[in-house]
């Protein structure tokens, strides 16, 4: 008997083939009245949500349905970055969907620019409205093709939807994809009473180390650097040395420092994440809306390279000379910038410090530094502070406990089912990841020289063959969840 979800046609894969890469020019864009409170059925607003369709691959009216869960930016990044979709939903011929989270994009609920929206206008920003957002989307799809099997997809905190759909409303699901999904980095899960947000800056230290393929000397001489620059920036004479160093487009006021090294911290951040072993845009370009802007292959060994040999016996001039050539690796990703804005606000993750705030999803900005296990300063949590800070700025005071009092993970692997969890060796955020397998379909997937959910990447000729293994891994799991699903709508005569 013929498979009720076959392959795609040859003449689908082919055209596949023709896309190069395909994109948000090759899909269909949608949009739903979707309630602003699904617990609240006397509060009648609405919001409009987009989503992404391409049904070019679907190979009958039952075919399986692939559903990207949108993160923390518009929807067009994941359209056209996550390749898996589109390489492995050819093979499975399924339709793709990509929706929006709520508040990103253009999926926001009052209009105009979601970051100056204030406390009041946020309160419907959680991850408990994204995933009933994402459920009765889920269930809408599957109702108009025949009840078929949806997977859900998704990388980063779109991992983490992805996961917790499944967990949290299996019948929209039959499984979930979840790369780089730091679904345990929460206080209170799975007997750990805190998590260790250090680990996070431990893995960021090992991409600039020799063991990942960095210079010898970097981590040496970035830790070197941190005295030498608070100690500048305390004095006059030493701002006005930094900015030269830096290049800095204003002068530096004495409080400025901590603003430098939160940009500086941000750097060896974004290229741990983003040490892809080849050049991508996919973490510049929220930043830049400018495809040709890219990160170089293995951006971690670039910024090291300026650090060969150094240590804390390294003139300081050099120290910094090395700190600002780094930098440039990010910043100036597009050798056009003529000089390094500071942020203005050490925590500058816009709209995601509420959720951090509201809801404690993870933010590495709040994880504590130790300058011993990881190439940085010293910097404890000071939990008192942030809840202060989130008091002050949003009015909001939230346990940190919150997350592990309402997740599946509580008792372990009770309760879930038929959902993988991918990480990168690479990947700093593997710190609060799955790591090894928690039931027989629970599973952990290690990526070995693999960023931040680079599994969900395009393929690429410099791809490791270790990557590519895993997304074959990941198919023949995905497979097998909708051909038990297949079977079993058989049974109930539910399909021919």
């Amino acid at each position: 008997m013929a498979p009720l979800f076959p392959s795609a046609p040859a003449s689908a894969l082919a055209s596949a083939s023709l896309f190069g890469r395909p994109s948000t020019a090759n899909c269909t864009v949608h949009w739903r009245e979707v309630p602003l409170d699904h617990f609240n059925f006397q509060e009648p607003r609405t919001f409009r949500q987009r989503y992404f369709t391409y049904d070019g691959f679907c190979a009958s009216s039952h075919s399986p349905i692939l559903l990207y869960t949108g993160n923390e930016a518009s929807v067009e990044l994941y359209v056209n970055s996550t390749g898996w979709m589109w390489e492995r939903g050819a093979r499975l011929g399924a339709l793709l969907v990509f929706a929006e989270h709520r508040y990103y994009g253009e999926s926001l609920p009052f209009g105009g620019d979601a970051g100056a929206y204030d406390a009041a206008a946020l309160r419907w920003l959680s991850l408990e409205q994204a995933l009933a957002d994402y459920a009765t989307l889920a269930h809408h799809l599957r109702a108009s093709r025949a009840a078929a099997p949806l997977v859900a997809v998704g990388g980063s905190y779109g991992g983490m939807l992805a996961a917790w759909l499944r967990m949290h409303y299996p019948s929209a699901a039959v499984g979930a994809l979840a790369a780089s999904a730091p679904v345990l980095a929460f206080d209170g899960l799975l007997g750990q009473p805190h998590f260790d947000g250090n680990e996070y800056w431990r893995v960021v230290t090992r991409d600039a180390s020799p063991a990942a393929g960095a210079a010898a000397g970097c981590t040496r001489g970035v830790r070197a650097a941190w005295p030498r620059l608070f100690r500048l920036a305390r004095e006059a004479a030493g701002r006005a040395r930094l900015r030269d160093a830096f290049r800095l487009c204003a002068p530096m006021r004495a409080a400025d420092g901590e603003l430098l090294a939160a940009a500086l911290l941000n750097v060896w951040d974004t290229l741990a994440m983003g040490n892809y072993p080849y050049a991508s845009n996919y973490l510049v370009f929220q930043q830049t809306r400018d495809p040709a802007v890219e990160l170089p292959a293995w951006p971690m060994r670039v910024a090291c390279a300026f650090f060969e040999g150094m240590s804390d016996e390294t003139p300081e001039d050099e120290l910094l000379h090395a700190m600002a050539s780094a930098a440039g690796v990010l910043y100036n990703a597009s050798g056009t910038l003529p000089c390094m804005k500071l942020p203005s606000d050490p925590n500058f993750d816009g709209i995601w410090d509420y959720q951090w705030c509201s809801e404690r999803l993870p933010q590495e900005t709040y994880f504590p530094l130790d300058g011993i296990h990881d190439m940085f300063w010293t910097r404890p949590a000071n939990k008192s502070a942030i809840n202060e800070r989130c008091a002050a700025k949003y009015g909001v005071r939230r346990d940190s406990m919150w997350i592990a009092a309402t997740s599946s993970f509580m008792e372990g692997a009770q309760g879930a089912s038929n959902v993988i969890f991918s990480n990168g060796e690479y990947d700093p955020w593997r710190a609060g990841g799955v790591l090894t397998n928690l039931s027989d379909s629970i599973v952990a997937l290690q990526v070995p020289r693999g960023a931040h959910h680079l599994d969900l990447m395009f393929s690429h000729p410099l791809d490791p063959p270790e990557v590519r293994a895993v997304r074959d891994a990941e198919e023949a799991i995905v497979r097998g969840w909708i051909s038990k699903h297949s079977d079993a709508a058989r049974e109930q005569g539910l399909v021919t």
